[in-house]
């Protein structure tokens, strides 16, 4: 792989990429001419439907369909693979000692051996139908119309990833106003600004703090929704049609 975008990045006309992050690995790392390199970031959409669902419609899609309480639950949602940091995240979230349930939608990714067997022995120790819901829950895959639902219905989306070229969860669920907790590597900074809680990925108490403090604290929600929501304004679909039309001007 590093063999062919080295012959790739050496060959093309121009390079674009979605972060000003990824266009300094592509400069180190590929040796490329920074001159030869455009960032256009990257934009999120969602149809009109799924934006303006009801509080009211949501809480009965998420109790119908999951047996969940709207804004009574953590979300995270991405593949399970190693950058995802997932199993510092479940060790986290075991941590902070917080009642509300952790959704993962976690398709399956790579190299993920150890976070299966971790959700494997959860799932075997948690109570029977009887007893209380469980504290961790797994899907592999739901509708992206359903996932909409999901992030909106959370009290925050946990997403303490490792490395990211751009991190479009962060972007997706700042769009629809929901309270993010994410990592203060990589891109990730730069596409959430001030508008999330920033964390060490590699330092679980780190993680456990910011989940404890996102659960709790109802006024910084409020104020990180709001943020939220002006920061994704800066990777508009529109803004995106900018950026790629400045490109192609220079070009010529």
């Amino acid at each position: 792989m590093f063999r062919l975008l080295k012959k790739i990045t050496a060959k093309a006309d121009h390079i674009v990429t979605v972060s000003e992050n990824t266009k300094h690995d592509i400069i180190e790392l590929l040796g490329v001419d920074e001159k030869r390199i455009t960032n256009t970031y990257q934009a999120v959409s969602f149809p009109k439907e799924d934006i303006e669902r009801s509080e009211a419609v949501i809480g009965e899609q998420l109790a119908g369909s999951f047996g969940l309480e709207i804004y009574e639950y953590l979300l995270f949602f991405g593949a399970l693979e190693p950058k995802k940091n997932v199993g510092r995240l479940i060790e986290a979230y075991m941590a902070s000692g917080v009642d509300l349930p952790l959704v993962l939608v976690a398709g399956e990714g790579w190299h993920n051996q150890s976070e299966t067997m971790l959700l494997e022995e959860l799932r075997e120790n948690e109570p029977g139908p009887t007893g209380p819901k469980r504290r961790v829950r797994r899907f592999r895959y739901v509708r992206p119309s359903t996932l909409i639902t999901l992030i909106r219905g959370a009290r925050a989306v946990v997403f303490p990833s490792l490395y990211e070229g751009f991190g479009l969860p962060v972007l997706e669920a700042m769009t629809l106003g929901t309270p993010v907790v994410t990592s203060r590597e990589s891109s990730l900074p730069e596409i959430a600004g001030d508008a999330t809680l920033l964390v060490d990925p590699y330092d679980a108490d780190d993680i456990a703090r910011a989940i404890t403090t996102i659960v709790n604290d109802a006024d910084l929600r409020a104020e990180l929704s709001r943020r939220g929501r002006l920061q994704a304004a800066k990777f508009s679909v529109e803004r995106y049609r900018e950026r790629v039309e400045a490109l192609y001007a220079s070009l010529r």
